[in-house]
């Protein structure tokens, strides 16, 4: 097999996982929105193992030298989800970009790279908005809002007191 082939084969690869994690990750913020917890464990330990092989996906053995890969490391904008998977595109970049056979599919391969990620990070943040909501409805529940300030006579924030004490459940 030569080289530009040994490349093709190594995007389609990584193309066919990281669509796979897009999948996964839409179906992941649709579990989130609906509370839907049984699909959610599912789902993401699929994710969990889909990332793993995607950070084991071999990469083109002639890809480049250490010392090219040092260099295009450290200028790198590409995030995808693990480092590991990071240097792998990383040392297949510069062979892709300059080959007009390649170029394309490996644009569209960072350009999904970067969707993951994207959608990954949303997924994050929903889970960090739903911790929180649920962390305040609880606190609601037991008679105490630590975000319950008002402002005092000085226009600074100040706990709601009760009887001189605190709120504390």
């Amino acid at each position: 097999m030569n080289k530009i082939q040994e490349f093709k084969t190594f995007i389609n690869l990584w193309l066919a996982s990281y669509q796979q994690l897009n999948d996964i990750l839409e179906n992941e913020q649709k579990a989130l929105e609906k509370r839907d917890y049984t699909s959610l464990e599912k789902l993401v330990s699929e994710k969990n193992i889909l990332v793993n092989q995607i950070n084991e996906q071999p990469i083109p053995s002639q890809a480049v030298s250490q010392q090219e890969f040092d260099g295009q490391l450290s200028n790198s904008k590409i995030t995808p989800i693990k480092e590991s998977a990071l240097g792998k595109l990383n040392k297949a970049r510069v062979f892709c970009l300059n080959n007009v056979e390649l170029k394309t599919s490996w644009e569209e391969l960072i350009e999904l790279v970067g969707e993951c990620n994207f959608k990954n990070e949303v997924n994050s943040k929903i889970v960090q908005l739903i911790t929180t909501s649920t962390k305040r409805t609880f606190n609601l529940i037991k008679g105490f809002d630590p975000d319950n300030n008002l402002y005092n006579s000085e226009g600074n924030r100040s706990l709601v007191q009760h009887q001189g004490r605190s709120l504390i459940a």
